[in-house]
């Protein structure tokens, strides 16, 4: 405080006491404000801390070879994620770039590496697995208790933080090899 008021003196050296005083207390309001908002504006969001584990779930995640030269990141129904998935657009899983797609059509789930079901869409979940199965394709939701409905990773908020299920009987069953590194930080591993 005595260097923000040595500052304000010097800078300020004409004004009335008492205006020095408003003056001086409205700088220091201003700094703190300022410093509470630059805080909080460094603080992970849910969905961009979510937008991390999608990349992480993709790069520990092998599929069978195919042709494509993009690695399609599809979400399926509302986008919570709003920008944070730009972030992905300028990394690479294996050599391919990350392309996002927004999904409106089941059928069009053909076309994705990945596969996001936001909450706005997980009431046809079972429709969706049904057209997915045995695709390699990797679902993922963030639905509390749908790991074991079928879908192969699944986050959840647990104790403040993001932990994730793994269900790695059906991802091998879609021909997708779930890395070790990516299982041991599972919550749970469902086999089926």
């Amino acid at each position: 405080m005595p260097i923000v008021r040595t500052v304000f003196v010097l800078i300020a050296p004409n004004l009335p006491l008492r205006l020095k005083s408003l003056a001086l207390s409205l700088l220091v309001g201003f700094l703190l404000c300022s410093y509470s908002l630059f805080t909080r504006a460094e603080e992970p969001t849910e969905y961009r801390l979510k937008t991390a584990f999608l990349y992480n779930f993709a790069t520990y995640t092998q599929w069978p070879s195919d042709n494509r030269s993009t690695f399609n990141l599809c979400i399926y129904g509302d986008n919570p994620f709003g920008n944070h998935l730009d972030h992905l657009l300028e990394k690479k899983v294996d050599t391919r770039a990350i392309s996002i797609h927004q999904k409106t059509r089941l059928e069009e789930l053909e076309e994705c590496h990945l596969v996001f079901i936001s909450q706005s869409a997980v009431v046809t979940l079972d429709s969706i697995l049904q057209a997915l199965q045995g695709k390699p394709i990797l679902t993922v939701t963030d639905q509390p208790g749908i790991g074991k409905r079928g879908v192969m990773l699944n986050m959840e908020i647990k104790d403040g933080k993001i932990a994730f299920d793994a269900n790695l009987g059906i991802a091998r069953k879609a021909g997708l090899n779930l890395s070790s590194q990516l299982l041991r930080f599972a919550h749970k591993v469902y086999q089926e």
